[in-house]
């Protein structure tokens, strides 16, 4: 049996697939201690403990919270300081941010353009306050990031920070896309560690040891429960893909575009081989972009009702009946489930591996593709998968924008099949209430 958990600051709603092919559900109040809730709701689904529980992933978007008096010093490695302002994407989204510049950086090969100013990192540190959290950003750190190695490990002995991040921990071509996810990931470290932390114990509380918790990301996979607090922007969306996935199980339809209409939206997204379409970046309000790949969930438009000669699959959540009447569309499948939660309990365990790399041939291509995949499987079984459940769903090469010829992005998608990736036909649903 394996569990899907939604966490909302309100509210805690879970639900389970048994391996007889039930489903059952349970939903209480986030009030009180939310390990405790948490804890009871797990133990209510577990029943009698005659069937044991494999998995609980938890979809936490509706609970991260940031950090609203951090301090968070950003800086910037570049070969030299840009001739007007830069326009930093983290203003729009309120979150206050010092910029500070340093010589150095990297040019597309990874050769390196200016040496990295030592002196002026010792002297940035010295006015730094102890408790903030640093963003350091190099150019040209998607190819070399040595530079960003080296000026974390100075700013780490020179200042007792908060937390020290790289931003080439995610992937983008653009070093602002890179800066802004990395601030943003930064602000929301505290309380995903705390809220890491109190589902990690929830999950002994109510279920006891060697349950393995994972927490759903905006691509419609998981990951192990303490990645939470290490990079809790890749989670941020989550609940969006996890409907996206919960309403394609529910219409056991693996392949085929879907959409989902609740109050106050309709959305269609594609699933291909039971997994969502997925782009490269995710998009938040007023276009600002994230370094985190994310399910293409979109709003429903008549252009995208007529772009495909198969009719999408339309399934309605119970109140929204007024969504679709513009669209002149009938429900293939209306429910009252919480599908958020439905999609966790089904979620495959999902690994991500981008690089770029320098090729002079079609055997360099192969090669490092190769490596791609075999970190992308070392990865998935050291989180628990049977090598044998491991596939490798997506491996490719990819331009890199205005790179060098001979230089390429790889990315690779691993996923961990489960005991339960899917419901059984013929599933009935049962409702018990915490």
């Amino acid at each position: 049996m394996r569990i899907g958990v939604r966490v909302t600051r309100d509210e805690v709603s879970a639900v389970a697939a048994h391996a007889d092919g039930r489903f059952s559900r349970a939903r209480s109040a986030a009030s009180g201690s939310r390990t405790r809730v948490v804890a009871d709701t797990l133990a209510l689904l577990a029943g009698d403990g005659s069937e044991s529980v494999s998995a609980v992933v938890f979809e936490v978007s509706g609970a991260l919270d940031r950090e609203v008096d951090a301090s968070v010093v950003s800086v910037l490695i570049e070969p030299r300081r840009p001739r007007e302002p830069r326009r930093h994407l983290w203003p729009a989204e309120g979150i206050p941010v010092e910029i500070a510049h340093v010589s150095g950086g990297h040019n597309a090969l990874g050769h390196e353009l200016v040496p990295l100013g030592e002196d002026e990192l010792s002297r940035l540190s010295a006015g730094m306050h102890a408790g903030s959290h640093l963003v350091v950003s190099a150019a040209g750190a998607a190819v070399n990031p040595e530079h960003e190695h080296r000026a974390a490990e100075l700013l780490r002995s020179a200042v007792a920070v908060g937390s020290i991040t790289e931003s080439s921990t995610f992937y983008s071509d653009s070093l602002l896309v890179r800066e802004f996810t990395a601030v943003l990931n930064a602000v929301l470290l505290a309380g995903a560690e705390q809220l890491a932390a109190s589902l990690a114990d929830a999950v002994s509380q109510g279920l006891g040891e060697g349950v393995r918790a994972f927490v759903a990301t905006n691509e419609g996979g998981c990951t192990p429960l303490s990645r939470l607090a290490i990079t809790p922007v890749h989670s941020i969306c989550a609940d969006l893909a996890a409907e996206m996935l919960g309403a394609a199980e529910l219409a056991r339809r693996p392949d085929a575009r879907i959409i989902v209409a609740r109050p106050g939206a309709v959305r269609i997204g594609e699933f291909v081989d039971g997994l969502p379409s997925v782009v490269s970046r995710a998009v938040l309000r007023g276009g600002i972009s994230l370094a985190s790949s994310v399910a293409h969930v979109v709003p429903l438009t008549d252009l995208l009702l007529s772009g495909s000669a198969e009719p999408p699959v339309t399934v309605l959540v119970q109140g929204a009946e007024r969504e679709l009447e513009s669209f002149g569309i009938a429900p293939t499948l209306v429910t009252d489930d919480d599908l958020v939660a439905v999609g966790a309990a089904v979620a495959p365990v999902s690994y991500w591996h981008n690089r770029v790399a320098r090729v002079v041939g079609a055997d360099d291509i192969e090669r490092v593709l190769a490596e791609g995949e075999a970190i992308a499987r070392a990865n998935l079984v050291s989180w628990g998968a049977h090598p044998a459940a491991v596939r490798i769903t997506e491996s490719r090469v990819l331009a890199t924008t205005y790179g060098e010829a001979q230089m390429i992005r790889v990315r690779v998608r691993g996923m961990a099949a489960t005991d339960a990736s899917g419901f059984p036909s013929g599933a009935r649903l049962e409702e018990r209430r915490a």
